[in-house]
């Protein structure tokens, strides 16, 4: 492995501490592999960008389904660590704001990423039925034909689902083997600025009451 120089040591430093102090939570070896592989100006300008596209998803969209779409992005880039985050994270925005339990269980993530992409999305898109996740599904749905279809962008919001499919390809391949180990115990709310104990504990509790009779993944043998 690469060593990293001194300014580029500096610059990992200066983003863990920038991230701890916003979001609560440390990404230095994700931040280290993104400067090793496209040195300081690469990483700082393409981490821009992604921050410009979520700030247009969650203003957009909204937050939840921001970050459904892009744990849902990165499930088919194959990257544990985001698909766990982003999903927590969209999880829970859905509970703070709607007092609802996302169609996701963090805990079943793993086990539909070990699934085809038809598979996973055949579970997305029968997770996905209730009236109230309408929306939700046909953006996700749109984001599936734009990622597997290479179609033009024609529907209002695909500029948008295409700059989210490109972006978090480019981040996959710097985190992908990173969350080769991820669970859903070791990595945080991605995208989700300091949740409350009281928030995290709440959702927590529902969840754990929730599984009992939630229909899950099947597990992998």
């Amino acid at each position: 492995m690469t060593q990293l120089g001194l300014l580029q040591r500096s610059v990992v430093s200066a983003l863990r501490l920038m991230t701890k102090v916003a979001a609560g939570y440390d990404m230095g070896p994700i931040q280290e592999e993104m400067v090793r592989i496209h040195g300081v100006r690469g990483a700082l300008r393409l981490m821009k960008m992604g921050a410009e596209i979520t700030e247009r998803l969650h203003k957009t969209l909204g937050d939840s389904t921001a970050q459904f779409l892009i744990g849902i992005a990165a499930l088919w880039n194959g990257c544990r660590y985001c698909v766990i985050g982003h999903i927590y994270s969209a999880n829970l925005f859905l509970f703070r704001d709607k007092k609802r339990l996302g169609p996701l269980d963090e805990d079943e993530l793993v086990d539909l990423m070990y699934m085809t992409d038809q598979e996973s999305f055949a579970v997305i898109r029968e997770r996905f039925s209730a009236p109230e996740d309408e929306q939700l599904l046909r953006l996700v749905t749109r984001l599936f034909h734009l990622r597997f279809q290479d179609l033009d962008p024609v529907e209002p919001e695909d500029e948008l689902l295409k700059a989210t499919l490109a972006y978090w390809e480019w981040l996959n391949e710097c985190t992908i083997i990173l969350g080769v180990d991820a669970t859903p115990a070791n990595v945080p709310a991605l995208g989700f600025m300091r949740p409350t104990q009281q928030l995290l504990e709440s959702y927590a509790n529902a969840r754990a009451a929730s599984r009992a009779s939630a229909p899950r993944v099947p597990r992998r043998s």
